[in-house]
């Protein structure tokens, strides 16, 4: 089974995706994990740490399709590792995936047309040429605007920001892309019955705690996998 975790900068999805993997590996008799992008890996990664530092220019300075080949390309490297883990019957639980790849790059574009174009492209590059397997779930957390707007005004830490050396991701450094951003999850979970939006707001639109969010995420995984 594959699952794939979304969701926009600052959401707090580096903790669900902890708390998922604990679950997940409590129930199923083995789980992989990748995050995505890898910004470790040879000759992708390391064009996509440079890229999101700023050294190609800023969020506009580069064609998104550009972009989203560099990102797609990364996971064409990792695809015969999944598919293997897949085949000997592992879960595989995936921090970002293909729909990130289309919302971050889509969202570069004023044009409807082009965005559908570029989104068409990516899908048929990704799970058409590239071969990349299809997800069994989706699940997208959508969180407050205000509650990502006050994580990324006050900088975030952990060892998945090394690749930044210090600097700031050019993907978080406008609150208005990252509205737009999440128009484009909201699309495609109107789109695709296998992509799930979690509400991660409280009824005041405040951020609900952790421990809320995930029961939500249990809850729809569990309904997949048939556990729980």
């Amino acid at each position: 089974m594959l699952v794939v975790l979304e969701g926009l900068d600052g959401a707090g999805k580096s903790t669900q995706v902890r708390k998922l993997r604990e679950y997940l590996e409590s129930c199923c008799p083995a789980v992989d994990y990748i995050h995505f992008p890898r910004y470790g890996a040879p000759v992708y990664g390391d064009l996509i740490s440079r890229f999101l530092r700023g050294d190609f220019g800023d969020n506009g300075s580069v064609h998104p399709q550009l972009v989203a080949l560099l990102f797609a390309e990364d996971r064409h490297q990792a695809a015969p590792g999944m598919k293997q883990a897949l085949e000997a019957g592992r879960t595989v639980l995936l921090d970002r995936y293909v729909y990130s790849n289309i919302a971050y790059q889509c969202a570069k574009l004023s044009d409807g047309q082009e965005r559908e174009r570029l989104r068409e492209w990516i899908l048929s590059t990704e799970y058409g040429s590239f071969g990349l397997p299809v997800p069994d779930l989706n699940i997208f957390l959508d969180v407050p605007i205000g509650f990502v707007e006050e994580k990324l005004s006050a900088g975030r830490q952990g060892r998945d920001r090394e690749y930044l050396g210090g600097g700031r991701d050019i993907h978080e450094s406008d609150i208005r892309f990252q509205k737009e951003v999440r128009d484009m999850y909201l699309d495609q979970c109107a789109r695709d019955s296998r992509f799930v939006r979690v509400d991660c707001a409280a009824e005041d639109g405040s951020m609900l705690a952790p421990d809320a969010i995930f029961r939500k995420i249990r809850a729809v995984t569990d309904a997949v996998t048939g556990k729980g």
